[in-house]
């Protein structure tokens, strides 16, 4: 899901790491702690990677890790320079009303920015708002993070907010496809169905 609105980032050096501001049009978000930095990678090493703050640190960490294994797959296709931040399942909702898009969705991406955020529920194996997704997406629990970081991905890569054009190059990430971001539209899934259908009707 791409963001409605653009917003700049600020960077500060705060015991040995990072502190990641993100600025809307609409105002200010709280700090958030860099965690992790792709320096061992060359695969991932212009990759970024950042925790909202109010995560646990070791929580942080261990969700990190489980992004990184995941972009590790597409190491050949990942757009350079991009910032990943995981945020909270309890602060997703504020952030995503904040940016304008849907608080339904567990990820979004602004190109301009070059950041994907993505909420913690695609990590964890047990909870509420996990159930929901697992629901709303029709897909094993076990694939729900997998299948949100490929869509964002289709985002970044193609660097356009199209979302049949996203979920088409998910697919082509998962086979080892050569990547197309034409508009050529082809049958929706349920993905691209949920993502299409959650960016238009009014919210509860």
């Amino acid at each position: 899901m791409k963001a409605a609105w653009p917003f700049r980032r600020f960077l500060a050096p705060v015991f040995g790491a990072c502190l990641l501001t993100v600025v809307t049009l609409c105002g200010t978000f709280p700090l958030a702690t860099a965690a992790s930095r792709s320096t061992h990678a060359n695969s991932l090493v212009t990759q970024e990677f950042f925790c909202y703050e109010g995560l646990d640190h070791r929580e942080c960490l261990q969700n990190i890790a489980k992004l990184r294994a995941e972009l590790v797959r597409y190491s050949a296709d990942l757009p350079r320079h991009w910032n990943w931040v995981i945020v909270g399942s309890e602060d997703w909702q504020s952030v995503a009303l904040k940016l304008h898009v849907d608080r339904r969705s567990p990820a979004f991406t602004a190109i301009e920015a070059h950041e994907t955020f993505l909420e913690q529920a695609l990590f964890l194996p047990t909870s509420a708002r996990t159930v929901d997704l697992v629901r709303n997406f029709r897909v094993p629990l076990d694939q729900l993070l997998t299948l949100a970081v490929r869509h964002e991905l289709g985002h970044a890569i193609c660097h356009g907010g199209d979302e049949a054009i996203a979920n088409r190059v998910s697919d082509q990430l998962r086979n080892g496809e050569k990547i197309d971001c034409s508009e050529n539209r082809n049958s929706v899934t349920p993905i691209e169905e949920f993502y299409l259908r959650s960016r238009f009707p009014p919210l509860p």
